[in-house]
This record gives C-alpha cells, structure tokens and sequence, in this order.
C-alpha cells in the first residue's frame, strides 16, 4: 500500500524542496504572528527562520500578505478533510465550523489578523495553488491530494440541503463564520465552538424547511 511518504519520496526533489521551503515560510509566520502583529513582522526575519535570503523569499510568495492567502487555502484543506466523512451535507457543514473553531482557537491572533484584512478588501481569499508535495508534508495524507480549494460560498451551496431561498442561507453562514468569533473577540473564544453550532443550526434547520 502506497504511504503519504512514499508518494512525497516518489515526487521530483525540486519540487520536495521548493515545498519544503514555502511550508516552512508559513510555519515561520503562524507562530511568530501569535505574538506579534502582522505589519511587525518583516519578510526577511521569515526568510532568515529558513536560512534563505530576503529575495528568495519573494521569488516564492509576491508579498508577505501571500503568506496570508497561502494559510486560508491550507486552513480550507484540513477542513474539508476533517468533514470528509460526514454522512450528509449538513453534517459537513457542522463539522466544517466545528474545524474551524479548533483552528481559530488555536491560533487566534492568526484568524483575526485574516479577518482584518479581508475587511480592508486585502484579496486574500484567492485560490492558490498548492502543490502535491506541500499537501503531503502538512497533512500526511493521500486524501489532501484530492481536496479542491473550492470558493467557501460554493462549498456551503453544495451541502446545504434543498431550501427555498439557498443563497440566503448561504449568505447567513458566511456572515456567521466570520462575525460570530469577531462578535465574541478574543476573551471569549472557549464559546466558539458552541457558538458556531448555533448558527449553523438556524441556517441548516431553516434549509431542510
């Protein structure tokens, strides 16, 4: 049987390496943004936690805000694999928040760093392309292979069940998944988890209505 880390061993080193370099440049930025602001952190202290230069950063990602879009897009793969075995679409749905209040609460000062500049129109949102080797080495298993970086307004329409009105639904989730842990700030995300299952029960109850 074919391991995650025999497929990544099959991969050419190029791309292993490459891959290697861009995990580490995110890894680098989630643990020094807990502590200190996004606009405090200068691209060449990430690049120098690689032991590469301040150029070589930049032939990887255009900008440090990149960066940012870089960690939407593997957030959206562990996700989407940590809702994989739903047994319908609104079970996807609840588990998809329930993953995302786990990574919020995690790393908290990540998240609300994202929401700001969602909120500035920063474009972060876009799909990137994430590579074979990068999925591997994050998330060890074959399934992240398989995962598309679907737009999240088009992953909620496709599991919510039948609804009158489906865009509104769609549109309410949307606004609870960013306003609900920004609604409880940062002293009170032990209630997120909670908090999100409530909202994703008003909208989801409503659809099967």
């Amino acid at each position: 049987m074919t391991t995650p880390a025999d497929r990544l061993a099959a991969l050419p080193l190029r791309e292993r390496k490459r891959a290697r370099l861009r995990v580490g440049l995110w890894r680098a930025l989630r643990e020094r943004v807990e502590h200190t602001p996004f606009a405090d952190i200068p691209a060449r202290e990430l690049a120098a936690a690689m032991e590469v230069s301040e150029p070589t950063f930049f032939a990887h990602f255009s900008s440090k805000t990149d960066l940012l879009a870089y960690h939407i897009c593997m957030w959206r793969i562990g996700t989407v694999l940590a809702a994989d075995e739903a047994r319908d679409g609104v079970e996807f749905i609840r588990r998809f928040f329930d993953e995302t209040a786990r990574s919020i609460i995690a790393g908290p000062r990540m998240w609300f760093e994202i929401t700001a500049e969602v909120a500035r129109g920063g474009g972060i949102c876009a799909v990137l392309d994430i590579s074979a080797a990068e999925r591997l080495i994050v998330f060890d298993d074959l399934r992240a292979l398989d995962v598309a970086l679907t737009p999240q307004a088009d992953l909620f329409r496709r599991h919510l069940p039948p609804s009158p009105d489906p865009e509104q639904a769609v549109t309410g989730l949307l606004a609870g998944f960013y306003g609900v842990p920004l609604a409880l700030g940062a002293d009170r995300l032990d209630e997120l988890r909670d908090a999100y299952r409530a909202h994703v029960d008003r909208y989801t109850t409503a659809a099967v209505r």
